[in-house]
């Protein structure tokens, strides 16, 4: 179980609304994200594509039927009973003894791209979990940086009322007023601009997973799933990034793309049952019953040289699937340095952030006290509370900025699902598991 720090939270709040955890939030897009649902689909139609091309190692029946008026006129020129009705009825069994590997090679491409869609669709999920935990932390920095405005402008407020009250005993002038009046306004306007981002937020949360968010969880990234540094973390990622195994199961399936076009130098043999019962056939009044079981080959000499090319673009296509490999992996690699730059260096920055906060809390403090002894101006009291709010700001932003590359990390390794431990829907479950039952019969 994880423990969740809730801060509190003065805006936004509905009561007796069940709040959504990040991974509450992650598993419930899951479910009804239109990109996943169209990853998805993709996915059920390549198993579908693959049931229809095994349908070619089983027998294939036709039935026929025909009737209708018959006319036959000999050589002379005679015409010979003419006013028959003729009607044909037959049968036809045909099993394929050898395809020249075709139906072989056909099956194991599909089965490379059943496996690549899979992939891609683990990929869609991994980068839309990032794209909510993004947006779930942005949703929970916000807040805090509301806060932060609301509790700012109550400053201003305060010092606003003080000064008046100075003013009112002649201990300061109208210009002082009117210059804490300007700061409270632009406390005003900061405070507005921090709610309008946090309702944009709602927005682009309820377009990701499919509702809008109430209350939040702080979330908390797994640390064990953080590598220990830059070449752990390639590593991590080489081994299961879903975009790089994508990317090879494609070129696995262009290679049996290329054997599949190769199968056409080969000759066709068919096995055929052919039932056929007739009646007033060639001019001859009655039943006409025949049956044959025959062995047939077929050999295509020369198709105007369409096999080669089609056998030499399969093998170009097998080169640009092996180029998209090699780019997705320098993809991984370039997006997993930049994610561990940003987790190192957004960590090294908060530290100097919180000490930012406390000097200028200090600072705060000590100038306000110098002010009331008249040694310090008005402008200085404003100035530091400026400051002060603008380095708890920058702490707050440092702190959740730390946690998103985390998540961001996790995601350039290929492990953000698993570290949320989020469930797949039960329909991709199903497709894995008959996988790993295809690949213990093999």
């Amino acid at each position: 179980m994880r423990n969740y720090l809730i801060i509190p939270l003065l805006i936004g709040c509905s009561t007796g609304v069940e709040a959504l955890t990040l991974e509450q939030s992650v598993a419930q897009a899951m479910m009804n994200n239109p990109r996943l649902l169209q990853k998805y689909a993709r996915f059920e139609a390549k198993h579908k594509d693959k049931r229809a091309v095994f349908s070619d190692y089983l027998p294939q029946v036709s039935l026929y039927a025909a009737t209708g008026y018959e006319k036959i006129t000999k050589n002379n020129g005679r015409d010979f009973d003419s006013e028959l009705n003729r009607r044909e009825l037959g049968l036809r069994v045909t099993q394929s003894l050898f395809s020249g590997f075709e139906t072989v090679e056909d099956l194991a491409r599909l089965d490379f791209e059943v496996k690549a869609d899979k992939q891609a669709l683990a990929s869609e999920a991994e980068n839309l979990s990032l794209e909510i935990a993004q947006v779930y932390i942005e949703l929970y920095k916000t807040k805090g940086i509301i806060e932060l405005s609301e509790q700012n402008v109550d400053d201003h407020k305060k010092i606003l009322g003080d000064i008046k009250k100075r003013t009112d005993k002649g201990l300061s002038s109208a210009a002082d007023v009117a210059q804490v009046q300007s700061r409270l306004a632009t406390s005003h306007s900061s405070l507005l601009a921090a709610k309008n981002n946090y309702f944009d937020l709602k927005a682009k949360y309820y377009d990701l997973v499919g509702s809008y968010p109430e209350e939040l969880h702080m979330p908390r990234p797994d640390k064990t799933y953080m590598p220990s540094s830059l070449d752990q973390a390639i590593d991590v990622a080489k081994k299961n990034h879903p975009e790089i195994k994508a990317a090879i199961f494609d070129v696995n399936a262009a290679d049996k793309q290329m054997s599949r076009e190769e199968s056409s130098f080969w000759p066709k043999v068919d096995l055929q049952l052919d039932v056929n019962s007739d009646d007033n056939t060639d001019g001859f009044e009655g039943p006409d019953d025949d049956s044959r079981i025959m062995l047939s080959v077929s050999y295509d000499l020369y198709s105007g040289g369409r096999t080669v090319a089609k056998t030499e673009a399969a093998a170009w296509r097998k080169e640009e699937a092996k180029a998209i490999r090699d780019n997705t992996y320098q993809q991984v690699i370039e997006g997993t340095t930049l994610a561990w730059n940003a987790y190192r260096f957004v960590g090294e920055q908060k530290e100097f952030y919180r000490q930012n906060v406390d000097f200028a809390t200090k600072a705060q403090e000590g100038y306000m006290q110098q002010y009331v002894l008249g040694r310090r101006s008005l402008l200085d009291v404003l100035d530091s509370k400026i400051e002060l709010f603008v380095a708890r700001k920058n702490f707050l932003n440092a702190t959740f900025e730390e946690r998103s590359a985390s998540y961001r990390l996790i995601n350039a390794t290929g492990k953000l699902i698993e570290e949320l431990r989020v469930d797949t829907p039960e329909a991709w479950q199903l497709k894995v598991k008959n996988e790993a039952q295809q690949e213990e019969e093999k």
